[in-house]
């Protein structure tokens, strides 16, 4: 199957865009006039070969959210469990599918299962789009004949973990806001309102300003002065340069360290990767992944340098004849509660339902410590905000006060 991008009007004259999937392009005009459309062109899409050609930019250039994943699976495991067969269920949800790219992918993994392949090799083969644990669950489930719940499963894994990033983007989206706002107002103040005050100010020779008015009309003038590119451009360059560093794995690792040492957010971040890791892990486990390959699956969901590291060094302790407990004994990123439950789960040879309570224990810490940054965070920027505006205030009156008393006399 080719496939191919459409230019055509429908019986109403509205046109319409879109991509079709077709052996020719005799088939693939046939194939839309069947649906009304009236083709005016017709052209082989080149996104595939795009993507064989620069791998580095499907990342980026052909991003698929990840609900929309989470939503192909479900409805994919549904269909299946329902007894529809697997060609069929995924041309039902190729021609309900929005997302373009998704489309195009699905489209790939069909004529891939239509040769021969596996549900697995296909989502294999769009690794971009389904990460690691998809292709491995879904791999135990055809061998065992359960994979259609294993697509629900990963549809609630999918889920959980989208409803943990909005969790922490939400606690972090208010100060950013405030913070934005808060330089746009006193950015506004400095660059008009407080010239036209300084002008008035400067038209009373025997005017004595107080040291505060004068420091503010010397960050006034600095603002409305060419000189103010010079540090918007050094913090550009230095944010250019933490960048370069940051994606080093010297850098990486110092600034995910660093993270850990700043209150509450080094927190919030501990307990981020231990819900993650145990959700995942957990989800492995109860489809009869091997506990190797579900830890090496789940070190590259999670993301993280410095827990990668103790997951790997923790994968060669349990090589050598470790319990998990014990092979992740020196982590930075676990704690006791979290080891202590994994120990218990061994004793009791109920390990993976045992990382299931521990991801439920961790979403509920997680939300808990959610609320404690938001709880301090709201006060510290109220605080921070009003501290500019007194100062603000303060280097205006405090002048025109002196200038009153100074007439009154």
């Amino acid at each position: 199957m080719t496939i191919y991008r459409y230019v055509a009007f429908n019986r109403r004259g509205k046109e319409e865009k879109g991509i079709v999937d077709a052996n020719s392009p005799a088939a693939a005009r046939k194939s839309l006039r069947g649906q009304g459309l009236f083709v005016r062109s017709l052209a082989e899409d080149t996104e595939k070969k795009d993507r064989d050609l620069f791998p580095a930019l499907t990342k980026f250039l052909y991003r698929v959210p990840r609900k929309d994943v989470g939503l192909f699976v479900r409805q994919l495991g549904t269909l299946i469990e329902a007894g529809i067969p697997l060609d069929r269920s995924l041309s039902n949800i190729i021609e309900q599918t929005e997302n373009e790219y998704l489309k195009k992918a699905l489209i790939e993994m069909k004529a891939d299962i239509v040769e021969g392949e596996s549900l697995s090799d296909a989502m294999r083969k769009q690794g971009a789009i389904f990460p690691a644990v998809y292709w491995n669950l879904v791999s135990v489930g055809e061998k065992t004949g359960t994979y259609e719940k294993a697509l629900i499963r990963l549809a609630d894994l999918e889920e959980a973990n989208q409803a943990m990033r909005s969790k922490v983007v939400t606690a972090l989206t208010y100060p950013a806001i405030m913070i934005v706002l808060l330089t746009g107002i006193v950015l506004f103040l400095l660059a008009f309102v407080f010239p036209q005050i300084k002008s008035l100010f400067d038209q009373l020779p025997n005017a004595t300003l107080p040291l505060i008015t004068r420091m503010v009309f010397a960050v006034s003038d600095f603002v409305t002065s060419w000189l103010v590119i010079l540090p918007i451009a050094a913090a550009a360059l230095s944010a250019f340069v933490f960048q370069k560093w940051r994606v080093t794995p010297e850098g990486r690792r110092k600034w995910e360290r660093f993270q850990f040492k700043i209150p509450i957010i080094g927190v919030l971040r501990r307990k981020a990767i231990l819900a993650s890791f145990t959700r995942n892990l957990g989800v492995m486990l109860e489809n009869r992944v091997p506990l190797i390959v579900s830890l090496q699956v789940v070190s590259g969901i999670v993301d993280h340098a410095i827990f990668s590291d103790e997951t790997t060094a923790a994968i060669e302790r349990i090589k050598e004849g470790s319990r998990i407990s014990d092979a992740f004994r020196d982590s930075i990123v676990m704690n006791q509660m979290v080891l202590g439950m994994l120990s218990a789960g061994e004793a009791s040879d109920r390990i993976s339902d045992m990382v299931g309570r521990i991801a439920d224990i961790m979403d509920g810490e997680l939300d808990a410590t959610i609320e404690r940054l938001s709880a301090a965070l709201g006060p510290m920027m109220m605080i921070f905000m009003g501290g500019i505006i007194v100062i603000i205030m303060v280097s205006v009156l405090l002048p025109m006060y002196s200038l009153t008393q100074s007439m009154q006399m």
